[in-house]
């Protein structure tokens, strides 16, 4: 069982989809379920940590030994899961929510138009309990920190291309325009064995919006915000034959506040940002069995900033200087499904992002003035449904990125991959689900990496599920790690190996699951604290571990929803016995809606605790501030399908910022219509 924050109620063909990966067909692909449509329907895989050759065997001996138990297997579908979300991103195939093995947790569109987040930073921190550091307002530098991995350890991806830059290793969070979001999946853990690099603290998978008809919104708020977007979508033809098209576009323009703190950056002036967003998609069903999707998205934000020049030669006076970052984020994915045979599957799946940037100021702070990454992905898969209730996947990826900027020339690497992967469901007293993935991934740049996943569950009771899950991961080197490394020296990726225990409850309307989990990592990229007079000091020599116990619950009381989260670790440095930076160690949330007639009402919750953070002026070691944040909002419908609602965001005005050195977003408040046609 995992958690979802809201009902959300499935299309017939989605059900359906939900009730044969509980039972003896193969896992469909329609153009009716949800975005799930789209290049993240690359496949389902798991994998182990061993040799290559052995990987395979096991993989292909536990697939035996699911056929001879066919016998064992039956439809084992629930109500609940009729009614719940299908979901990808935890198996790389559709499958029902509560019927995902690994920590999975869905943010509709439903809820992120209650929400009225400003960003995606500001919507997840919201409704989870992830670790996030904003370097000030909306626009500003994020980092994500889940289960206490690096920022550059967890993965985005947008309709299944991965967005994560090849010369820094980390994702732009920040520039992912949210009215352009249908929906998020989140993934808990390592997940390398299912999705390669950087999967090692987990997965956020974002699915781009597509319009049924025409809808639009516009908000007003402090400090001179103004966000606007409009979507219209069509529907042609009926059946297996069906078509559809979707837009949606968006701007959102704030005067912003001063994002940093004068002691480091002595230019109190506002820092201003503006966001332009469009993203489109076309669903084509060409006979039963038969579909492919097409997913565009483009993103431009330019933000203002305060450069530090405390350390600039000769002096630089901040005031004379107008420090903006303009960057562009494209992302186009192709996803095509064909049924070879009533059990057989074939995927193909395309995808290509490119990242640009401009930073004329850049150079006066050890900077670029400009720089780009751009990454091509391509997978073919074979899905086999070998028995009722066990289905068997293959596949192979290929990965090509290079990056650039000013300063050096182009860098590239060509990452190829074989999954291999297995779901099996056993009907006995207690029926019992096992997934299994065994990955190897080959990269010209820093060789081989072997990963794997096993997780099994097992249900005593209807309501209840006990799971175990054991799993191994890496990231690769960055370019930029990769420049800084010692002279003579070649990088290896970072390891990690992960085990969790878990609870699982579902019952009607309420959902609980309570998880211990704990990671170790080895090879950690650091400098070697030695003087090396061309500043390259990066080796792999740093060892870290984290455990915890995460608990994601939701529950009805009468007419409201009430979730929440809470996640307790200890994410530290095993050479040093510190804390791993910008992680607290307890963080909470709490969410609380409830309709009233034509109104509804949200309360939005989060308290995190101290973290470990850099002295912004002496660069030495200091602790940020617990910070505690309220939101309250309040909608109304004035018609079908039309709202006016309004957000105050920050209530009780916390000081605290996320990241020492940065200002925090004060109270805000906004004012937005939204209607469809």
């Amino acid at each position: 069982m995992s958690l979802t924050l809201s009902r959300t109620r499935l299309s017939s063909s989605a059900a359906a989809c939900a009730r044969q990966l509980r039972g003896n067909s193969l896992p469909c692909i329609t153009s009716s379920v949800r975005p799930a449509l789209t290049a993240s329907s690359s496949s389902l895989t798991t994998h182990r940590f061993e040799p290559k050759a052995t990987l395979a065997a096991s993989v292909a001996a536990l697939a035996a030994l699911s056929i001879g138990s066919t016998a064992l297997a039956q439809q084992r579908t629930t109500a609940s899961a009729t009614l719940a979300p299908v979901v990808i991103t935890a198996c790389r195939s559709e499958q029902a929510l509560p019927d995902a093995l690994l920590s999975t947790k869905v943010i509709s569109r439903e809820q992120l138009e209650q929400s009225q987040a400003s960003d995606l930073p500001a919507l997840m921190r919201g409704y989870t309990s992830i670790d996030i550091a904003q370097a000030g307002p909306p626009g500003s530098q994020t980092s994500l920190f889940l289960r206490g991995a690096d920022s550059k350890q967890v993965l985005l991806v947008v309709d299944g291309v991965a967005m994560n830059r090849a010369d820094l290793g980390t994702a732009s969070w920040q520039n992912l325009a949210l009215d352009q979001i249908d929906r998020v999946e989140i993934v808990r853990g390592n997940a390398s064995a299912l999705w390669g690099a950087q999967a090692v603290g987990g997965v956020v998978q974002v699915f781009t919006r597509r319009a049924a008809r025409p809808e639009f919104s516009l908000s007003l708020g402090t400090n001179k915000t103004v966000n606007a977007s409009a979507a219209a979508g069509h529907r042609f033809g009926e059946g297996d034959r069906t078509t559809r098209v979707s837009m949606a576009l968006s701007q959102r323009v704030s005067s912003g506040v001063n994002a940093t703190d004068p002691v480091v950056a002595g230019n109190p002036d506002r820092d201003a940002s503006r966001q332009s967003a469009v993203s489109a998609r076309l669903e084509k069903g060409w006979a039963a069995g038969h579909s492919t999707s097409v997913s565009l998205s483009s993103t431009h934000s330019r933000s203002a900033y305060d450069g530090d020049y405390r350390f600039s030669f000769p002096p630089i006076d901040p005031l004379s200087r107008d420090d903006q970052l303009s960057t562009t984020v494209d992302a186009l994915g192709i996803s095509s499904r064909h049924a070879l045979a009533s059990s057989l599957q074939l995927g193909v799946d395309l995808g290509r992002t490119r990242e640009t940037y401009r930073d004329p100021t850049g150079p006066d702070q050890f900077g670029n003035s400009r720089g780009s990454n751009h990454t091509r992905q391509g997978q073919l898969q074979l899905q086999w449904q070998a028995a009722p209730g066990h289905t068997v996947v293959g596949a192979l990826e290929d990965k090509r990125e290079a990056t650039e900027d000013s300063s050096n020339p182009q860098s590239k690497r060509n990452t190829r991959s074989v999954r291999l992967g297995w779901l099996g469901s056993y009907a006995a007293a207690w029926p019992i689900d096992v997934q299994a993935s065994a990955r190897s991934d080959d990269s010209s740049n820093f060789g081989r990496a072997n990963t794997g996943l096993l997780a099994l569950a097992v249900s005593p009771l209807p309501a209840w599920k006990f799971s175990a899950q054991w799993s191994t991961a890496f990231s690769a080197p960055s370019f930029s790690d990769q420049q800084f490394a010692v002279t003579g020296v070649t990088l290896k990726p970072e390891h990690a190996r992960n085990a969790e225990l878990a609870t699982h409850y579902q019952q009607g309307d309420s959902s609980l699951r309570l998880a211990w989990f704990r990671q170790r990592q080895r090879d950690r990229i650091t400098s070697d604290g030695l003087f090396h007079s061309d500043f390259k000091s990066l080796v792999n020599i740093a060892n870290a571990a984290n455990h915890g116990v995460e608990l994601l619950a939701q529950t009805r009381l009468g007419s409201a929803t009430l979730g929440g989260e809470a996640l307790w670790q200890n994410p530290r440095d095993l050479g040093t016995g510190k804390p791993l930076k910008r992680r607290a160690r307890q963080t909470t949330t709490l969410t609380l809606q409830q309709p009233w007639g034509a109104w509804d009402t949200g309360v939005w919750l989060r308290r995190s605790g101290a973290r470990a953070d850099v002295d912004p002026v002496t660069f030495g070691d200091a602790t940020a501030p617990a910070r505690s944040t309220l939101g309250l909002s309040a909608g109304y419908k004035v018609a079908p399908g039309w709202r006016l609602a309004a957000k105050l965001d920050n209530a009780s005005n916390a000081r605290h910022a996320e990241v020492l050195g940065y200002t925090p977003t004060p109270r805000t408040l906004s004012l937005s219509v939204s209607g469809q046609l």
